[in-house]
């Protein structure tokens, strides 16, 4: 009865591997320890456009570019880690991916088990953040109108360009770490303003400014308000430096 218990649960287990196996969006591949693959799942075949007749018995080395073949881990360097590397698509194109490997015991030998993921959206995302970055870099930081975005319920200074910075004459960690923007005012405001009660819209007014050597400023600036990261900002450009005395 325990050997038949046995033998149901080993069953099992190879049902549900078979099942996680065979429906995995990622690729999955048996190699054993010289690269050779062993089995692989309908991703890999969808991976690289090859059935799984053709992908059993091939070397890693064919289902990578040509070019990135000299760059290919030996199969012993991948146990129980994870690198990136490039397949080889259906049309050979290099498909970015993510692979890792484990070590297993397969039909009574050592093997290796890869989970190969594309990430080629990923990828793009990362690009996407980067031109972002660039943008803003381009747009906000580096611009040389002076400009700051603070928090309309807190009142303070999320951030500020350089040209702020060499205006006002503060650091950043000093601007970021005022109590609020009425720390840069010459009196604090009397009356609420409606604007910080509501989204996208724009506000052209001139203001006085105390900059951190005592000198007053005063500025016409443009304000506008948007939701940022679920939270209500103020996006505050000065677009003329009316007097310094």
């Amino acid at each position: 009865m325990k050997a038949e218990l046995s033998t149901h649960e080993l069953q099992e287990r190879e049902r549900l591997f078979r099942t996680v196996f065979e429906d995995s969006p990622d690729a999955i591949f048996i190699e054993d320890l010289e690269g050779n693959v062993l089995d692989a799942n309908p991703a890999a075949c969808r991976l690289h456009g090859l059935s799984h007749d053709q992908l059993v018995g091939m070397n890693v080395s064919a289902l990578v570019p040509p070019d990135y073949r000299g760059s290919v881990a030996d199969p012993g360097q991948l146990v129980d880690g994870e690198v990136e590397g490039f397949s080889l698509g259906a049309d050979g194109r290099r498909i970015p991916v993510s692979i890792r490997t484990s070590g297993i015991t397969y039909m009574g030998r050592a093997a290796l088990l890869l989970q190969v993921r594309d990430i080629r959206e990923r990828r793009r995302a990362e690009e996407a953040l980067r031109e972002s970055e660039s943008r803003y870099r381009l747009l906000f930081a580096w611009n040389p109108q002076p400009m700051w975005v603070y928090d309309m319920e807190t009142q303070r200074f999320i951030a500020v360009n350089e040209a702020a910075l060499r205006l006002y004459r503060y650091g950043r960690d000093e601007f970021l770490g005022m109590d609020s923007i009425d720390s840069i005012l010459t009196q604090p405001r009397r009356v609420e303003s409606e604007l910080p009660r509501l989204s996208k819209l724009v506000e052209v007014t001139t203001e006085k400014h105390r900059r951190k050597d005592g000198a007053c400023l005063t500025v016409e600036l443009t304000q506008h308000t948007m939701n940022l990261d679920n939270r209500l900002v103020a996006f505050v450009m000065i677009s003329k430096v009316i007097s310094c005395r």
